[in-house]
Protein backbone atom coordinates (compact mmCIF):
# COMPACT_ATOMS: atom_id res chain seq x y z
CA UNK A 1 0.00 0.00 0.00
CA UNK A 2 2.98 2.03 0.86
CA UNK A 3 4.52 1.71 -2.76
CA UNK A 4 0.96 2.59 -4.17
CA UNK A 5 0.79 5.78 -2.46
CA UNK A 6 3.95 6.98 -3.34
CA UNK A 7 3.44 5.91 -7.20
CA UNK A 8 0.28 7.87 -6.84
CA UNK A 9 2.47 11.09 -5.37
CA UNK A 10 4.52 10.40 -8.33
CA UNK A 11 2.16 9.99 -11.25
CA UNK A 12 0.55 13.71 -9.73
CA UNK A 13 4.10 15.15 -10.17
CA UNK A 14 3.92 14.19 -13.95
CA UNK A 15 1.28 15.19 -14.51
CA UNK A 16 1.53 18.57 -13.72
CA UNK A 17 0.90 19.32 -9.64
CA UNK A 18 3.77 21.71 -8.48
CA UNK A 19 6.86 20.15 -7.08
CA UNK A 20 6.23 21.38 -3.89
CA UNK A 21 3.07 20.03 -3.31
CA UNK A 22 4.59 16.73 -4.24
CA UNK A 23 7.50 16.84 -2.06
CA UNK A 24 5.25 18.34 0.86
CA UNK A 25 2.79 14.91 0.31
CA UNK A 26 5.89 12.98 0.43
CA UNK A 27 6.66 14.51 3.53
CA UNK A 28 3.15 13.35 5.23
CA UNK A 29 3.64 9.86 3.85
CA UNK A 30 7.18 9.86 5.39
CA UNK A 31 5.74 11.07 8.56
CA UNK A 32 3.19 8.76 8.44
CA UNK A 33 5.28 5.80 7.74
CA UNK A 34 7.73 6.29 10.90
CA UNK A 35 4.84 6.80 13.56
CA UNK A 36 3.61 3.34 12.28
CA UNK A 37 7.35 1.92 12.93
CA UNK A 38 7.01 3.75 16.14
CA UNK A 39 3.92 2.44 17.19
CA UNK A 40 5.36 -1.17 16.54
CA UNK A 41 7.99 -1.09 17.80
CA UNK A 42 6.77 0.01 21.24
CA UNK A 43 4.61 -2.76 21.21
CA UNK A 44 7.54 -5.34 21.16
CA UNK A 45 9.66 -3.63 23.98
CA UNK A 46 11.18 -6.24 25.53
CA UNK A 47 12.02 -5.85 29.81
CA UNK A 48 14.22 -7.57 32.14
CA UNK A 49 12.75 -9.88 34.62
CA UNK A 50 13.52 -6.95 37.05
CA UNK A 51 11.66 -4.45 35.08
CA UNK A 52 9.08 -6.77 34.81
CA UNK A 53 8.70 -7.17 38.54
CA UNK A 54 8.71 -3.74 38.63
CA UNK A 55 5.61 -3.00 36.30
CA UNK A 56 3.51 -5.63 38.20
CA UNK A 57 4.29 -4.38 41.91
CA UNK A 58 5.48 -8.27 42.87
CA UNK A 59 8.82 -9.12 43.71
CA UNK A 60 11.69 -10.71 41.49
CA UNK A 61 11.33 -14.20 42.87
CA UNK A 62 7.45 -14.07 42.68
CA UNK A 63 8.06 -13.47 38.70
CA UNK A 64 10.43 -16.43 38.25
CA UNK A 65 7.91 -18.75 40.28
CA UNK A 66 5.42 -17.77 38.12
CA UNK A 67 7.53 -17.84 34.63
CA UNK A 68 8.08 -21.06 35.90
CA UNK A 69 4.53 -21.97 36.28
CA UNK A 70 4.01 -21.08 32.83
CA UNK A 71 1.63 -18.43 34.35
CA UNK A 72 3.15 -15.44 32.57
CA UNK A 73 4.88 -15.77 28.93
CA UNK A 74 8.82 -15.02 28.33
CA UNK A 75 11.20 -14.71 25.41
CA UNK A 76 14.26 -16.47 25.92
CA UNK A 77 17.41 -14.48 24.57
CA UNK A 78 20.59 -16.95 24.91
CA UNK A 79 20.80 -16.87 28.74
CA UNK A 80 18.52 -13.88 29.27
CA UNK A 81 14.75 -13.80 30.16
CA UNK A 82 13.17 -11.06 28.40
CA UNK A 83 9.06 -10.10 29.03
CA UNK A 84 6.90 -8.34 26.70
CA UNK A 85 4.80 -5.63 27.53
CA UNK A 86 1.63 -7.18 25.98
CA UNK A 87 2.63 -10.69 28.00
CA UNK A 88 2.34 -8.54 31.10
CA UNK A 89 -0.59 -6.80 30.33
CA UNK A 90 -2.16 -9.91 29.07
CA UNK A 91 -1.04 -11.72 32.74
CA UNK A 92 -3.04 -9.22 34.06
CA UNK A 93 -6.19 -9.19 32.30
CA UNK A 94 -6.70 -13.03 32.85
CA UNK A 95 -6.43 -12.70 36.47
CA UNK A 96 -9.17 -9.86 36.53
CA UNK A 97 -12.49 -11.11 38.81
CA UNK A 98 -15.18 -8.98 37.13
CA UNK A 99 -17.70 -7.82 40.50
CA UNK A 100 -20.67 -9.96 41.39
CA UNK A 101 -24.09 -6.92 40.93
Amino acid sequence: MKNLQTRNLVKKYNKGYEKQEAIRNLGFLVEKIIMETIKSTEDFKLLTEQQAAKVLKISYSKIKYLRGQGKIGFVRLGKSIRYKLTQLQKFVELGVVEAKT
